[in-house]
C-alpha cells in the first residue's frame, strides 16, 4: 500500500512518527512525507522519501500566543484556529498530490489538518499520530470547527473522523478522563547524529546528568540562560556529571561551561541510558525519550505543552518541575537533589518505561493499518457493485 505522511514541519512533530514509517517501508509498502522545502533535509534525513510541495513555515512563530492574556479567547484555542487556518492554507498542495499519488492511507499528527482533510474529500482512509500526551480537547475541537467552518464555504466535505487514533504516550501518563486509542510503543528518533567516543566507552565514573532545552525553545525565548545556567552550577557542585544535549547553533547562549561539562548535539536515544537524570523544557520528544527509558525528569516549562507534560509527570510521581522564571536557589537545589537522588521517582520512571514496552512495536502498528486499508478497500468495492440475493438468482443460468 502507499501511505502519505502529513506533519507540520518541526522535528517534535515528525520524529515520533518516524518509527512506524520505517515499520512500513520494512514491510514493503511505499512512503511518503509531504513537506516543505527548509524541511525536506529533515525528512531525507531520516530515510524517509519526502515532496516538498509546501510553502515554508515556521511552527515557532505559529503557535506564540496572540491576543492580551485572559482575553475571550483561550491560548489553546487560538492555536487550535491557526492550524486550521494553515490547514486550510495547505489543502490545495496536499489535494493535489493526493491526486497525483494516489495514497492508500493518510496518517497526520494532531495538528495537521491539510492532510486529514485531504484525505476525507478523497475518500481515503485517515490516522492521527500522536507524538506524545494527545493537546488538550479544547484545542482539537477549536482546529475542527474552524476547519470545518472554512471546508464549508468552499463547499467541501466536513473532516472526518480518523479510522485510528496511534496512542504512544504511556497509559499512566494520561489524565484521567483520556479516551481509549490503539497504543503503540513510543521508539525515541533523535535524528542523525554522530555518536562521540566518549559515550561509548561504558559508564561514567560519576553519576550523569542530562541537560538539555530543545530546538524550539532556544529560537523562541533566546533568554533562558538565566535559570539554567542555575540549574547547570547546582549539579556540577552535586557532583554529577553534566552533558548539555543542544545543537551547535545555540551552543553560544550557555556562555563559558565549567570544566567537565560537555555540550554538544548528541542524540538523546544514545545519551539517556546513561543518565541518572534528565532536566530539560518540558517538549514532547524529550518528555517520551526519557520516560521511554525510565529517566526521572526535572521539567521547566516554558509554552505550549511543556506545562502539561510537566504536570503529568509531576502528578504520577516521575519527576518534578519548576517556574521558568524562578531565581530561588534553596528551592532550584532541592529540585536538583530530588531528581538525582534515589527516592520512589526512579522506581515510578522505570515502571513508566516498562509500560512502554509492553504496548505493541511499530511493525504491530504497520500490520494493523495494511489489515485496516485492505478492508476499506473491500468496503468500498461492495459499495460500488452492491449484490442482494434476488440480483443473484435473476442471473443464474
Amino acid at each position: 500500500m502507499r501511505v502519505l505522511f502529513t506533519t507540520l514541519p518541526g522535528i517534535g512533530h515528525l520524529f515520533p512518527m518516524v518509527p512506524l514509517a520505517w515499520a512500513l517501508q520494512a514491510a514493503g509498502h511505499t512512503v511518503l512525507v509531504a513537506t516543505d522545502r527548509e524541511f525536506l533535509p529533515v525528512v531525507t534525513g531520516a530515510g524517509l522519501p519526502g515532496a516538498a510541495v509546501l510553502d515554508p513555515i515556521d511552527p515557532v512563530e505559529l503557535f506564540k500566543p496572540v491576543g492580551p492574556p485572559g482575553g475571550p479567547v483561550s491560548p489553546a484555542e487560538s492555536t487550535g484556529r491557526r492550524c486550521a487556518e494553515n490547514g486550510i492554507r495547505t489543502l490545495p498542495a496536499i489535494r493535489a498530490l493526493v491526486d497525483v499519488w494516489h495514497p492508500d492511507l493518510v496518517i497526520a499528527e494532531p495538528m495537521e489538518l491539510a492532510g486529514p482533510a485531504a484525505a476525507t474529500i478523497a475518500g481515503v482512509p485517515w490516522v492521527q499520530h500522536s507524538y506524545g500526551l494527545m493537546p488538550p480537547e479544547r484545542l482539537l475541537s477549536a482546529a475542527v470547527a474552524a476547519l470545518d467552518t472554512e471546508l464549508a464555504v468552499l463547499g467541501l466535505s466536513r473532516l472526518g473522523k480518523p479510522a485510528r487514533t496511534i496512542d504512544v504516550c504511556p497509559d499512566s501518563l494520561h489524565p484521567p478522563d483520556a479516551v481509549a486509542t490503539t497504543p503503540m510503543r513510543y521508539v525515541p528518533y533523535s535524528g542523525p547524529a554522530s555518536v562521540p567516543d566518549w559515550l561509548l566507552a561504558g559508564p561514567s565514573a560519576r553519576p550523569r546528568v542530562c541537560l538539555t532545552l530543545g530546538t524550539s525553545l532556544p529560537r523562541r525565548d533566546p533568554q533562558v540562560a538565566p535559570l539554567w545556567r542555575l540549574l547547570l552550577d547546582e549539579l556540577v557542585a552535586l557532583g554529577q556529571e553534566v552533558v548539555i544535549a543542544i545543537d551547535d547553533s545555540h551552543r553560544p547562549l550557555l556562555g563559558h561551561l565549567p570544566d567537565g561539562v560537555r555540550a554538544a548535539r548528541i542524540p538523546l536515544c544514545d545519551l539517556l541510558p546513561t543518565c541518572t537524570a534528565i532536566v530539560h523544557h518540558g517538549g514532547s520528544g524529550s518528555t517520551m525519550a526519557a520516560a521511554s527509558f525510565g529517566v526521572p525528569q526535572l521539567v521547566v516549562p516554558h509554552f505550549a505543552d511543556h506545562f502539561t507534560n510537566a504536570e503529568r509527570l509531576t502528578a504520577v510521581g516521575a519527576g518534578t518541575s519548576l517556574p521558568h522564571d524562578t531565581d530561588d536557589l534553596a528551592r532550584i537545589k532541592a529540585a536538583c537533589v530530588l531528581i538525582t537522588g534515589d527516592g520512589p521517582h526512579r522506581a515510578i520512571s522505570r515502571r513508566l518505561a516498562d509500560e512502554n514496552a509492553s504496548r505493541p512495536n511499530p511493525t504491530e502498528v504497520a500490520e494493523d493499518l495494511a489489515a485496516l486499508v485492505l478492508e476499506h478497500g473491500q468496503d468500498s468495492r461492495q459499495d460500488l457493485h452492491p449484490t442482494n440475493d434476488l440480483d443473484c438468482a435473476g442471473t443464474s443460468g
